[in-house]
């Protein structure tokens, strides 16, 4: 009978521990995205995030999302946003969303071929366009009018459409070789997608001189 009492136990024991065994939570809250995983957004434009829903198995829908990483609407770049959702038995889901922010005049970043004309006199040289980090629709040259550290910004008032008004920005530049503090104003536009043209005035310790100045793509 003692036998018998010792066998019974053991069996219910074991039933206990196979049941707890099945019952034990070991899976992680499903963590789902409103809205895209991946997604553009302009330079100095504005970004809310559209945040995310995460459900359990066992505790059901779970409000409580942890969220890491900033989206910097002023800075060209690409940046990471996670969601963390954790059960009751200490299991975390994630998900990532990944955002780009771009400067709208990316396309006329490239090496171009220049030519100055100033006061009858015509220069041809090569410059290299880049675009603005921290201004959308802004780039920069690195040696307009072809003078040396000649580093100014153009605005293209819209750069994915052609035709469309550039703007040079009065901007005052030391360079030149001797060094001089000019400053640089004027307008143009572009035609086509890999050529524009800016109208300008320079004016150095008083006096002003005008040009044009002509960028094909390479």
């Amino acid at each position: 009978m003692k036998r018998m009492k010792n066998l019974l136990a053991i069996v219910i024991i074991g039933s206990v521990l196979f049941v707890s065994c099945n019952d034990e939570d070991d899976k992680a809250p499903v963590v789902r995205l409103i809205g895209a995983a991946d997604t553009t957004i302009i330079l100095n434009s504005t970004w809310t995030d559209p945040g995310a829903i995460a459900e359990d198995d066992k505790d059901g829908v779970i409000t409580n999302i942890q969220v890491s990483g900033t989206v910097n609407v002023d800075l060209v770049g690409v940046y990471k946003i996670t969601y963390s959702a954790t059960d009751a038995a200490g299991n975390t889901g994630t998900k990532t969303r990944t955002v780009r922010v771009r400067n709208t005049a990316d396309g006329w970043a490239g090496n171009y071929s220049v030519i100055d004309e100033v006061e009858g006199d015509q220069y041809t040289y090569s410059d290299i366009i880049t675009f603005s980090q921290t201004e959308n629709r802004h780039v920069w040259v690195t040696k307009f009018a072809y003078y040396t550290n000649g580093a100014v910004k153009f605005k293209f008032e819209d750069p994915e459409t052609v035709p469309t008004d550039v703007i040079l920005p009065q901007q005052e530049v030391n360079c030149g070789s001797p060094a001089a503090v000019r400053t640089f104003s004027g307008s143009g536009k572009a035609s086509t997608n890999n050529s524009f043209y800016i109208d300008y005035i320079e004016s150095t310790y008083g006096t002003s001189v005008t040009g044009k100045e002509t960028y094909t793509k390479q």
